[in-house]
């Protein structure tokens, strides 16, 4: 089953001298540390105050715990203890332990308001921490009324919804509203709040010092007497009051958790059908017996409804038209421009046959220096066996560059083979012959 994480807050009640204790408190305390394996404590290690964490009434969630529920928690503080927190902070560790807890009858009303209870029931509760400067200075908050109000969490089953009982995910009604619900059995007829209950497996959290609580009347410290914390406090409101930032600060977390997407019929309130509309009197004119359109150009027309669809199906035709002519317009502008000639001559028969001859020439000379490029790359290589694959793979990649990257690869080679050779002449003129050594007569004599 799953588990729900609920954080409400309500009071404190009156505040021993740091280091001491209220009778009895000191062996509750103890007996909690013996049941944890850990050492006794003595009074003047203690600072204690007492806390009205929750009760039964309604939360600004409009949310309620069952009675049974309240006094389980009070009997899991007083059996197991638990963590007092700060403003619900749970990613750090406790600022005090809760040791004892017991269920407080409030104020009794025959007739209560819409889902309260007739018999309001607190969960007053004890917390101590150690009597350092860190608990000093806390207690010190408490008694001057700046840390005032207390908040608990708790862990729950199911959420319940007061008007039927069941699921409140199924159910047609939505909390904090108010239905007239009819009864099929007695036939009457009455006012019903919709409520939430957290129930199932509840289970104590903690309880945190909060700035404002989503309990009412909460507070920390002060008196322990019932009458006497009533006097000091507001009188109590018809219902919860409204759900505000303010209010639900001490546990905005859960501001989320009782929201449901409003995709289910309010079986309660169904929606009223609406009025017709008032039929146009014989003088009236019918506000849709002309149309007035405006038009691609600028220009409007005033037309009939009948007559507005053939309007805008030529209005159509015509946008269609006019934007294909636009297309091809500039399309022929563009090839234009590609060819470095202006568009009229795309029109031009003579205009193209020039184009094309310039083409067919423009080939034969990149062609001519592609040839050049390799035969260079093949002469300045000096790879032997492999220049003339080297020769072809130059002429493969300069074949994609524009004849602009191949002339200049051509003249950088040509300078290339020029500075190999620099007193040389480069031409086709054939070399003179040499001039003969003169002869000398053979010396038979010595021969």
């Amino acid at each position: 089953m799953n588990r729900h994480r609920a954080a409400f807050s309500l009071v404190t009640p009156a505040q021993p001298t740091p280091g001491t204790l209220p009778d009895g408190h000191l062996d509750r305390i103890n007996a909690l540390q013996a049941a944890r394996g850990k050492p006794a404590l003595k009074e003047t290690d203690l600072i204690a105050r007492p806390i009205r964490l929750f009760g039964n009434q309604l939360t600004s969630y409009y949310t309620r715990v069952p009675d049974a529920d309240l006094r389980a928690l009070a009997d899991q503080i007083n059996t197991s203890g638990g963590p007092m927190l700060s403003a619900h902070v749970t990613d750090t560790t406790p600022i005090g332990t809760y040791y004892f807890a017991e269920i407080t009858p409030g104020e009794l009303n025959p007739s209560p308001e819409p889902g309260q209870p007739s018999q309001v029931l607190y969960l007053d509760t004890w917390a101590y921490w150690l009597n350092d400067d860190t608990g000093q200075g806390l207690v010190r908050q408490i008694d001057a009324g700046i840390i005032n109000e207390a908040s608990i969490g708790y862990w729950y089953g199911e959420l319940i919804c007061s008007i039927t009982g069941s699921s409140y995910w199924n159910s047609p009604y939505w909390a904090g509203e108010t239905y007239q619900i009819t009864d099929p059995d007695a036939g009457t007829t009455s006012t019903r709040l919709c409520f939430l209950w957290t129930t199932g497996n509840v289970e104590f959290a903690e309880g945190s010092l909060v700035y404002r609580g989503a309990y009412p009347g909460t507070r920390v410290g002060g008196a322990t007497d019932t009458n006497t914390a009533a006097q000091f406090s507001p009188a109590a409101p018809a219902g919860p009051t409204p759900t505000t930032r303010f209010q639900l600060a001490a546990s905005q977390d859960m501001a989320d958790a009782f929201k449901k997407p409003r995709d289910q019929q309010n079986a309660g309130n169904p929606t009223p059908t609406p009025p017709a509309p008032a039929a146009p009197t014989p003088h009236q004119e019918d506000p849709m017996e002309k149309l007035t359109l405006k038009l691609a150009d600028g220009s409007a027309r005033t037309v009939t409804p009948a007559e507005a669809q053939t309007l805008l199906t030529d209005q159509i035709t015509l946008a269609l038209t006019t934007g294909q002519a636009t297309g091809q317009q500039a399309e022929r502008e563009r090839i234009a421009a590609s060819l470095n000639v202006e568009p009229a001559k795309l029109e031009d028969p003579r205009a193209l046959e020039t184009l094309a001859s310039e083409a067919t020439d423009g080939r034969a000379y990149r062609e001519d220096l592609l040839n050049e490029l390799q035969a260079l790359t093949v002469t300045l290589s000096g790879e032997g066996q492999n220049a003339e694959a080297h020769g072809q793979r130059a002429r493969r990649a300069y074949g994609a560059l524009s004849i602009t990257d191949v002339r200049e690869e051509v003249a950088r080679l040509r300078a290339q083979r020029d500075a190999l050779i620099p007193n040389s002449q480069l031409s086709d003129t054939p070399d003179e012959p040499a001039t003969p050594a003169p002869k000398v007569p053979l010396d038979y004599d010595h021969a």
